[in-house]
């Protein structure tokens, strides 16, 4: 699995709670476009089917 940065990091923790794009937006002070763009990169880079899978992986590998 590729490195994530401080910003993907962010918003996978963020998700992990079960916070929406929107909310997640909101706490960080981007649009809701921007959150799931990140979100789709962060799939890309860790090839994986979604983002529940992405979450599990980095909770097993004690990244988040």
């Amino acid at each position: 699995m590729e490195v994530f940065n401080d910003k993907e990091l962010s918003i996978a923790r963020y998700a992990a709670t079960g916070m929406t794009a929107q909310e997640i937006a909101a706490a960080m002070c981007l649009s809701t476009e921007t959150v799931r763009w990140y979100r789709k990169r962060m799939l890309r880079k860790a090839e994986a089917r979604n983002f529940a899978e992405l979450i599990a992986r980095l909770k097993d590998e004690k990244i988040i």
